[in-house]
């Protein structure tokens, strides 16, 4: 009796399975195509379709992967995961060959994982490049790097960050590496590259000034193919939208930036930087997503704030006096502390005062409700709606500078449109060229050219003054430690006039070889200013020339008499000056002497004149 319920349990089981395989046929069954028609297949395979998950949508069908997958008998995440570590095994023993193997591998078993393209590419780029001595050998990895990100995005079509990141690695690391000097030239002249390329991006409209490939606006190119994924409505997942959209001006940026400090300047260099204004304009025309659920435009932060003082004017004219008096309610509120701590200027706070400062400002703001509501009676409804406007607007201008701040986009927008103008071309031209004349040992014409740029910076900070506080000013330092190691070799110090003396001062902090040259600066605008507050004339040591006998004595010049005009102007030459400058009325043989001046009749010789407190003293002669 046991054997047979044993017996027919089974056949129970075997029917279970046997009927579980028609709804998981129903459900699993693949899309079919014929010369009749196409069947869409099942459940998953329809879900498949109308979200573009199969393979066929995502990107390329791989045969030997898919032969891969089906090996594995549904371990395919674990042998995914086996092969990972082999990977990181492989490189810490220096097994270039069997890395590129694993990453094959990997790549067949789960060509879909895009967090193994992005890691494996910056791998290979990054971490195995820098195992090489020889930089064309570290180029090479560079270029496996970008190959296998190029094959991520074939196996993911149009993936925005596969796309992205790209670009970031052609234009980042070749335009950002040690060796950016010699990876520049080396993708230059990288023809086979640059035709394996050219299938995923026209390189031909990414020639530079030279009519070659540049590496930064390659990257370009491909930020903008990752923009129009984007656009087309491929979501773009684990990437902020603001670095996201920055990524396309800023490469044009760094172009102009680039081929300046390799000495293309001149017309070349104000047409690049043109074009890098017009992106960062258009950077800043775009609609940005955020996280708080809408849009934002980084160029209209100017606007919203006119329309804020448009409406804020409006306000106090539908409710006009209002707003003073419930502050003056609110400070008559506060205890006698917090009132004390409210009339503190910003010079007067400390740490112990300061909270109590913040806090009675806080206690004392005066909302735009608060205002409307107390709006005299007709003008209250449409005061309330103001308000609620005004509200809506500062939100956003306050959002708007926030993202502003992220991507520093007002220094972006100032350095484009002042390192265009031909006063700042012209500045790095000199600085340039200066740089040049001091490494051929030409140290005078490096001195007169550091000079020259000195003074055109000056003018174009006068302009720009923001530009003194970030990128630009730090780039400009090198140049100036250059000038102070001429200087040494002149066996000279900085001098007092130097141009760039707030430059020096906000570098001190940033830049250790600032201070010293910052030292000298100080030490010699102090003795400039201590010979200003010196008396510029003082009575000769030398006695005055004997007067003689036949020539009457010079008469007192008078208070408007001119000073000498060159230190080499003599005493005499300022008394022959006062003696030809007297009245006509005078006779010429009358003698104006001062009483200290008059000698005993039995002097041999008379004593020389001491000069009159109110009369004006010899200058002294200098050197």
């Amino acid at each position: 009796m046991r054997q047979n319920f044993s017996f027919w349990r089974k056949v129970g089981y075997i029917g279970v399975i046997v009927l579980l395989l028609f709804p998981l046929f129903w459900i699993g069954q693949p899309a079919t195509r014929t010369a009749t028609g196409s069947n869409p297949g099942g459940v998953l395979a329809r879900l498949r379709a109308e979200n573009n998950l199969s393979q066929a949508e995502l990107g390329e069908i791989d045969p030997a992967g898919e032969s891969f997958k089906l090996a594995t008998l549904g371990l395919r995440g674990v042998a995914a995961n086996l092969l990972w570590e082999k990977s990181f095994e492989y490189k810490k023993r220096e097994d270039w060959d069997g890395l590129s193997a694993t990453l094959n591998q990997i790549t067949k078993l789960q060509p879909n994982f895009i967090t193994v393209w992005e890691h494996q590419s910056h791998n290979l780029s990054y971490n195995v490049s820098m195992e090489f001595d020889d930089y064309r050998m570290r180029y090479h990895w560079v270029k496996k790097g970008v190959d296998f990100l190029v094959e991520g995005i074939r196996k993911n079509r149009e993936n925005p960050r596969l796309l992205h990141y790209t670009g970031w690695i052609i234009g980042q690391k070749i335009g950002r590496a040690d060796e950016h000097v010699q990876f520049r030239e080396l993708f230059r002249r990288d023809e086979d590259f640059h035709n394996s390329l050219n299938a995923d991006v026209p390189i031909d409209k990414a020639h530079g000034w030279d009519g070659r490939p540049d590496n930064w606006l390659v990257s370009q190119l491909w930020y903008q193919r990752a923009e129009r994924a984007v656009d087309a409505g491929i979501p773009l997942k684990g990437k902020s939208p603001l670095i996201f959209y920055a990524s396309d001006p800023m490469s044009l940026i760094n172009y102009a930036s680039t081929i300046e400090e390799e000495g293309v300047l001149g017309d070349t260099a104000q047409q690049a930087w043109y074009e890098a204004d017009q992106g960062w304009s258009q950077y800043g025309r775009r609609a940005i997503p955020t996280s708080w659920g809408h849009n934002i435009r980084l160029g209209e932060y100017e606007q919203v704030n006119d329309d804020i003082k448009r409406m804020e004017k409006r306000l106090a004219e539908l409710a006009p006096g209002v707003a003073a008096q419930i502050r003056q309610e609110k400070i008559a509120a506060l205890d006698p502390a917090l009132r004390a701590a409210l009339d503190l200027s910003e010079a007067q706070l400390t740490d112990e005062n300061y909270a109590q400062h913040y806090d009675a400002q806080k206690r004392t703001e005066v909302t735009h409700r608060e205002v409307a509501e107390r709006a005299p009676s007709e003008n209250r409804a449409a005061a309330l709606s103001l308000a609620e406007r005004l509200s809506t607007q500062e939100l956003m201008s306050s959002r708007i500078s926030h993202y502003r701040g992220i991507v520093n986009y007002e220094y972006w927008a100032l350095r484009c449109q002042a390192e265009q103008t031909k006063t700042a071309v012209d500045a790095r031209e000199s600085l340039y060229k200066a740089q040049q004349a001091h490494d051929a040992a030409d140290l005078e014409t490096a001195r007169s050219l550091y000079e020259q740029s000195w003074r055109l910076w000056r003018q174009t900070y006068d302009k720009f003054p923001g530009l003194m506080d970030d990128l630009t000013a730090d780039d400009l330092t090198n140049g100036i430690k250059r000038y102070q190691r001429l200087l040494q070799q002149l066996d000279e110090q900085i001098p007092a006039d130097f141009p760039l003396g707030d430059l020096l001062q906000k570098s001190v902090d940033r830049d250790e070889g600032i201070k010293e040259m910052y030292r000298q600066f100080n030490e010699a605008s102090r003795a400039a200013e201590r010979s200003k507050d010196e008396p510029t004339a003082k009575p000769t040591d030398q006695p005055p020339t004997k007067p003689e006998a036949t020539k009457p004595e010079a008469a007192k010049p008078d208070a408007a008499a001119r000073m000498p005009d060159t230190p080499a102007e003599t005493a005499s030459s300022a008394d022959a000056k006062a003696e030809s400058e007297k009245p006509k009325s005078e006779p010429a043989d009358t003698k104006i002497e001062p009483e200290a001046a008059k000698a005993k009749p039995d002097s041999a010789e008379p004593k020389p004149a001491e000069p009159k407190p109110d009369e004006p003293k010899p200058a002294e002669p200098q050197n």
